[in-house]
């Protein structure tokens, strides 16, 4: 009976790790290239971990749910803009607190968000500018540093995969 209650115990133990998730964390956000290390670090812990994109393409503005045991935990989402959309703009009516503009602009971050803009003609018949954004659903004080390092390289894969570059 002993041996039975340690050995619950164990398996209990190696289910509910500190020292990482319980399940693979993916290299990618709805095959997006990603930092594994930084979502890894950014998804909740849990049992179930699945994507989805749903009916959307990357051409149409595509929104992508990490989900975590059912429960969104990392999103990324896109929406295609006219020519002349800033990246100041997409603040006018979003009020965030702990706001930074990065690489002199290049991106902006907040307590549990990032966002890029990303000019792309030709690709959408919605706009020529595209506005990434990447959202840790349950964020803490680690969420906008780990944005802000998984940034540079997702939006750069972002903008490979939709062929904006010349």
């Amino acid at each position: 009976m002993a041996t039975t209650a340690l050995l619950a115990l164990a398996l209990i133990a190696c289910d509910t790790s500190d020292d990482g998730l319980s399940y693979t964390a993916p290299d990618n956000i709805c095959g997006i290239p990603a930092d594994k290390k930084v979502l890894e670090a950014l998804l909740d812990d849990g049992n179930k971990f699945e994507q989805s994109t749903g009916h959307f393409s990357l051409q149409e503005g595509q929104f992508c749910h990490m989900y975590v045991d059912e429960n969104d935990s990392v999103i990324s989402d896109a929406a295609w803009h006219q020519n002349r959309y800033k990246l100041s703009d997409y603040f006018l009516t979003y009020d965030v607190k702990g706001l930074r503009y990065l690489r002199e602009g290049e991106f902006a971050s907040w307590n549990n968000g990032v966002v890029a803009l990303i000019q792309c003609p030709g690709v959408s018949e919605k706009g020529d500018v595209l506005t990434v954004e990447v959202s840790d659903m349950r964020w803490n004080e680690k969420s906008q540093e780990l944005l802000e390092k998984l940034a540079p390289s997702y939006f750069n894969a972002y903008e490979e995969k939709l062929g904006c570059r010349s």
